[in-house]
This record gives structure tokens, C-alpha cells and sequence, in this order.
């Protein structure tokens, strides 16, 4: 086996011992990394410890003929603080974006931009006021998912290429086709496919978040279930493009603490 180093932050991680667990590491130069943390469950553990929402760099053990190498240790080189407020929103839409790409990323493939793109997103996810976080993380959805290759067609027709604008009644509900991968105009519609009600407003956020950087997100104030049926039409369109989207239980998570909620 070959000793190797790389940063990483932490996308998963499952027990499979009392002393020991496997972690899905996004990593810089590696992509979508499994490595084996043996005995990192123990409370006599004496390398670093792994800490999820930080950027880390791990020095691991890797082999041609195995799947999984792991790790020798660990160094905590810029941590996020989500849970500053002790409050779980920020965790729950951190926990997202490291659930859709978990879900997402082929295993050892580099994706740099996209390595670069999750850590700004932590960084301005611990910094912004908790209201602008749903457009935070729609606008990270939909970046991630243009980075690896998935553009879902919102500001013209699928079928014929029209422009939005040009449709009749475009003030009206557009329809959304994940077959087809995005608006679909009325005379382009067919009987039978399954189609997603969009709002003009809802379209048009939706526009504007797919073209915007985190920074301009920021300062987009939406509410929690508006973002969460943008963020399902989104799912959608993965689920029958990529075949690898599960529901996102983090935010299932986020849904049922809201509702919990008085008022």
C-alpha cells in the first residue's frame, strides 16, 4: 500500500465495528474517496479525530488491488461552525449538500471545481442570516448539478427550443417535464407524460439561482416550503437522469422540525 495525502471534508460515514467505521471523503484530488477509519470510534484513538463540515487533511494508506484504503491521520485545516445558534437548520442544509453528493459523485474522480464550490457553500452557510438559507442551498443544488453535467432547461422549451417569453399566457403555470428535462411549452406537451406545475414567480427564481453565485443567493429572501418544492421539481429531474437520487433525508429532517414548530 502507498502513503498518500489529500483534503477532504466528510460526505458520510457508516459504523461496521465498535471501534471502527468507513467514511466517504469528497476529496480534492481523489473525488468521491471511501477509507476505512480503523479504531476512530475508540475514545483511545490517538491521531486526529474526524470532524464533519470541515476541511481536513488526511494522510491514508491507499491500494490499487482494494476499494477502500484508510486513513493513518487527520488534520483539522478550517472547520464551519453550523451549529453556532444551537439551532439544526444550518446542519440540516449542510447535511444536504453532502447528501446530494454522496448520492451524486462516481467514486475517484476528481472534481476540483465542485470540491472548491462545497466549501464556499459551508463558509457562507455558517456566515448569512438563517432566512436567506433556503436560496442558499437552491442555488448550491443547482450549481452542483450543472458542475456534473446536469442542466435541466429553464428558460426555453425542450421540445421546441421557444423562449419562455414568447409562450402564450406566460404569466400562467409553466409546465416542467423531468422526462424531458426541463420547461415544456404548451404546444410541445403530450398526452399522458407527467408534468410539474411551475409558477411564473417560482420559474423565475429558479432562472435567476441557476445563473447567481453564492454570494448573490445570500441575500435572496424565500420561504422554507417554496424552496423545498423548487429543490423536489430538481429531484425529479435527477432521479430520472441520473437514476441515483433518493428522497433527501436530510431536508425530510428539516421539513418535520419545522412543522413541529408552533406558528
Amino acid at each position: 500500500m502507498s502513503l498518500e495525502k489529500s483534503e477532504a471534508v466528510i460526505l458520510r460515514m457508516f459504523n461496521w465495528s465498535e471501534s471502527s467505521r468507513t467514511v466517504l471523503f469528497f476529496s480534492r484530488e481523489h473525488g468521491k474517496l471511501p477509507l476505512v477509519d480503523r479504531g476512530g470510534r475508540s475514545l483511545k484513538s490517538k491521531r486526529g479525530r474526524l470532524q464533519p463540515f470541515a476541511r481536513m487533511q488526511l494522510t491514508f494508506y491507499s491500494s490499487r488491488k482494494e476499494s477502500s484504503g484508510y486513513i493513518s491521520d487527520v488534520e483539522i485545516v478550517e472547520a464551519f461552525p453550523l451549529d453556532k445558534e444551537g439551532t439544526l437548520g444550518r446542519l440540516a442544509y449542510g447535511s444536504a449538500a453532502c447528501e446530494l453528493l454522496y448520492l451524486l459523485l462516481p467514486e475517484k474522480e476528481a472534481h476540483q471545481d465542485l470540491y472548491s464550490y462545497l466549501l464556499s457553500y459551508f463558509r457562507k452557510l455558517s456566515e448569512i442570516d438563517k432566512k436567506f438559507l433556503p436560496a442558499l442551498f437552491l442555488a448550491f443544488f443547482l450549481r452542483s448539478m450543472s458542475l456534473l453535467g446536469y442542466h435541466p432547461s429553464l428558460g426555453y422549451c425542450s421540445g421546441c427550443r421557444k423562449e419562455v417569453g414568447r409562450f402564450e399566457k406566460n404569466d400562467a403555470k409553466q409546465m416542467f417535464s423531468p422526462e424531458r428535462g426541463g420547461i415544456v411549452c404548451p404546444s410541445c406537451q403530450k398526452a399522458g407524460e407527467r408534468y410539474i406545475g411551475l409558477s411564473a414567480d417560482g420559474l423565475r427564481l429558479l432562472s435567476s439561482l441557476q445563473q447567481a453565485s453564492l454570494p448573490e443567493a445570500a441575500v435572496v429572501p424565500i420561504g422554507f416550503q417554496e424552496a423545498t418544492n423548487l429543490v423536489e421539481t430538481l429531484a425529479e429531474f435527477l432521479r430520472f437522469h441520473s437514476g441515483l437520487v433518493s428522497e433527501l433525508k436530510a431536508l425530510e429532517f428539516l421539513e418535520k422540525l419545522r412543522s413541529s414548530q408552533p406558528g
